[in-house]
């Protein structure tokens, strides 16, 4: 079966364009810490680091990207309809400032919830990035260690 899976996986790259040669390339990597070829090391610096990142917001994307997630929601857009609905005088129910109440409080505790749980990632996220990891060198034979 597994041989079926692979040669039908082949078959799919040959179908969608990826050629025979594009499959069977091998990939190559660079330990980043024993080289001395300057070239190398420009081209490792354009690659990202190791660092391990959860977090789904920065601060300056926090607010917009919250209200965007939120605004997904069908209840929050059903109760902003009904604030905003009665802002007209022909439908006001009760005051208009009293209908905003319920969706601000409600879009506050989630605001503040996801900011909760973005720290937590947070803080995870830099205690994994800060541990020590051995890096191995096959031109030297020595490991040096280092937070990544």
């Amino acid at each position: 079966m597994r041989e079926e899976s692979w040669h039908t996986g082949l078959m799919c790259k040959l179908r969608h364009g990826l050629g025979l040669e594009q499959h069977r390339r091998k990939r190559t990597v660079v330990s980043s810490c024993c080289h001395d070829d300057d070239q190398l090391t420009l081209l490792l610096k354009t690659y990202p680091n190791n660092r391990i990142r959860t977090t789904k917001y920065t601060l300056l994307s926090f607010i917009p990207r919250n209200l965007f997630e939120q605004l997904h929601r069908v209840a929050n857009i059903y109760f902003i309809f009904l604030a905003a609905l009665n802002f007209v005088p022909v439908v006001e129910a009760f005051e208009p400032e009293v209908a905003l109440i319920p969706i601000i409080l409600v879009l506050l505790v989630t605001a503040l919830k996801d900011f909760w749980e973005d720290l937590r990632r947070f803080r995870s996220d830099r205690e994994v990035n800060r541990l020590k990891c051995r890096v191995y060198c096959r031109y030297a034979d020595l490991a040096r260690e280092r937070s990544c």
